[in-house]
């Protein structure tokens, strides 16, 4: 967050086989994906002045938009939005705007980390525009075709609301008794999630009139759904953030006081003396 590198990464651009796409440092004690935003250290300004935070999949889409002037724009590096990034992120704006792939009727971990981000309290946006139906560029390769679609994407987000009762629609048929039901077990849970009762009325009022049922009809089945709460500790992947050792009493001091010991001897070398000298 202060600029300091903490490990490294790159981008094929011309696959010639099956290699991955990235390759990054792998997971230490200072790289850990589920703690960092890449680029925050040079968003963050923008962020604040514009009260908006872009969140994008990959680096080279950050590079790319900072480029191009769009200089509010971090990445996840890959992961779903964790609580870890979501408390970084609430200090700078509870706006975000999500350039992620996002499967509505599933329980992705991208889904879960917008669950999230909605029990926190954040507004958020979905980019769905860019690229094609068929195939979904990277924010980069669109920045490099034309900066102008890029900054049409940002102008065209869809609120998360929007976005979910748009593509449930879609994907079901409001007219049938199962397309009600299938299309409720979408909206329903956006819905609860919603710490605004005067929002969450909104969105009942709307959904009653897609499917056209009474609204008391929505709020009994609102009353059914059991929405899980994500711990601070819970990265929205659904694995804790915190490692198990470390719930289970006398083995989690333990294995505290031993990363203790083992970050002070990479600071100084020397003190590995003192150890031998104990034993």
């Amino acid at each position: 967050i202060n600029g300091q590198p903490v490990g490294f990464g790159g981008r094929i651009f011309k696959q010639e086989n099956e290699t991955a796409k990235y390759i990054n440092t792998p997971q230490t004690l200072l790289y850990d994906k589920s703690g960092i935003l890449y680029g925050l250290h040079n968003a963050k300004l923008a962020v604040r002045k514009q009260n908006q935070c872009v969140v994008t999949e990959g680096y080279t889409d950050v590079i790319m938009c900072h480029q191009a002037g769009f200089e509010n724009t971090v990445a996840a590096s890959g992961t779903a939005l964790t609580s870890q990034h979501l408390t970084i992120l609430k200090r700078y704006s509870e706006n975000l705007v999500l350039a992620f792939d996002m499967d509505v009727a599933g329980d992705s971990a991208t889904k879960r980390g917008i669950n999230a981000a909605q029990e926190q309290g954040f507004n958020i946006k979905i980019i769905e525009s860019y690229g094609t139906k068929e195939k979904k560029s990277d924010p980069a390769d669109i920045i490099l075709k034309d900066p102008k679609l890029w900054e049409e994407s940002l102008t065209k987000a869809k609120s998360i609301m929007d976005y979910y009762l748009d593509s449930a629609l879609a994907s079901f048929d409001a007219r049938t008794p199962e397309g009600k039901k299938e299309i409720g077990k979408i909206v329903l849970p956006a819905i609860k999630r919603l710490l605004n009762k005067i929002e969450q009325s909104y969105w009942v009022q709307k959904l009653s009139q897609k499917l056209d049922v009474k609204e008391e009809a929505i709020l009994e089945e609102l009353l059914k759904i059991k929405v899980e709460q994500h711990d601070r500790n819970v990265s929205v992947s659904g694995k804790s953030d915190v490692p198990q050792e470390e719930v289970s009493g006398i083995e989690g001091r333990k294995k505290r006081i031993e990363e203790k010991i083992i970050s002070l001897i990479l600071k100084n070398p020397e003190y590995i003396k003192l150890i031998q000298k104990e034993h």
